[in-house]
């Protein structure tokens, strides 16, 4: 294995997912303080006063939609999956794959669920590492060999290793934070004929609906190579990451998540939901995942 190509390739992934990280509040800040300045003509301490009043409302909405995702997430995904969490003593040999992944990295080991759908897909979730979860399907569990279930829960313990679940949450509640005052400043009255607001609430809820969110799919796609090339460098084993993707992607659909759960399809180890038919740039653009053809050539690299 060239493992210098694969710290290279994961050092330059985390590089191009900061980047995108911090093009997320930028943009906002940046649409934000122009949108104030160009109705005051000039920065002044009226100008100050109205972004930080602003920005002040939206870090009360931040804070609160922060709540509900934090301390709700586990109830709310599990709710959404269906997943149920297993005991060691009901799947040892499970848990023992997980465990020796923990060990090796000096972790506490993840608790295991499992989603009872005959598909093959996983994914992880959890605030903190010390209270995160991998959640296998059961079709997964049963079709994938010994050498393969490391390798997706290598993936999986990668996510929880990198933030990628906290990540996701401040992502998606930001987001949600800014569409919702965007909808606000769009009803606001008064200040007179030049009142800014309900042109910055029109630009900051288009923002949040359409620029935003292919930000965030963009960072969800770097996610999974990193991912990927994690349980490599886990495992020591990119044939039976290759080997997992291929069959993962066979059969990837959960049932319960083909008819909502959308906001969540990125956590998984592949889109829990069914590909929409599309151009391929169209299909790629708007995608949680890459495809499978360019994470296997990623891996194949190595």
């Amino acid at each position: 294995m060239a493992i210098i190509g694969l710290r290279t390739s994961i050092m330059h992934n985390r590089l191009r997912l900061f980047y995108l990280f911090m093009l997320i509040p930028s943009i906002v800040l940046g649409v934000l303080f122009l949108s104030i300045y160009i109705q005051h003509g000039v920065i002044s301490d009226a100008l100050i006063d109205d972004f930080v009043s602003i920005s002040g409302f939206g870090l009360i909405i931040l804070s609160v939609r922060m709540f509900v995702g934090v301390y709700f997430q586990k109830q709310m995904i599990f709710g959404f999956t269906g997943a149920k969490e297993i005991t060691r003593k009901e799947n040892p040999e499970i848990y023992n794959i997980v465990e020796n992944l923990a060990i090796s990295r000096g972790l506490p080991t993840p608790k295991v669920a499992i989603i009872e759908d005959s598909s093959l897909n996983a994914f992880a979730t959890g605030w903190t590492i010390k209270n995160s979860w991998i959640v296998f399907s059961r079709g997964l569990l049963d079709k994938l060999n010994k050498q393969e279930i490391e390798a997706v829960a290598g993936h999986e313990l990668t996510h929880i290793i990198n933030g990628d679940v906290k990540n996701m949450i401040i992502i998606n509640v930001f987001i949600g934070a800014i569409g919702t005052i965007g909808y606000y400043l769009m009803r606001v009255r008064g200040k007179g004929k030049n009142n800014p607001l309900p042109i910055l609430g029109l630009l900051l809820y288009l923002i949040s609906i359409i620029i935003l969110p292919l930000i965030n799919l963009a960072i969800s796609r770097k996610k999974e190579f990193l991912a990927d090339a994690g349980s490599v460098e886990l495992t020591h084993d990119k044939n039976a990451m290759i080997s997992a993707l291929k069959k993962i992607s066979s059969d990837s659909i959960i049932e319960k998540m083909d008819s909502k759960g959308s906001s969540i399809a990125g956590m998984f180890i592949e889109n829990p939901k069914k590909k929409e038919k599309s151009f391929k740039w169209f299909r790629n653009l708007f995608s949680t995942h890459p495809s499978m053809e360019d994470r296997i050539a990623m891996l194949e690299k190595y």
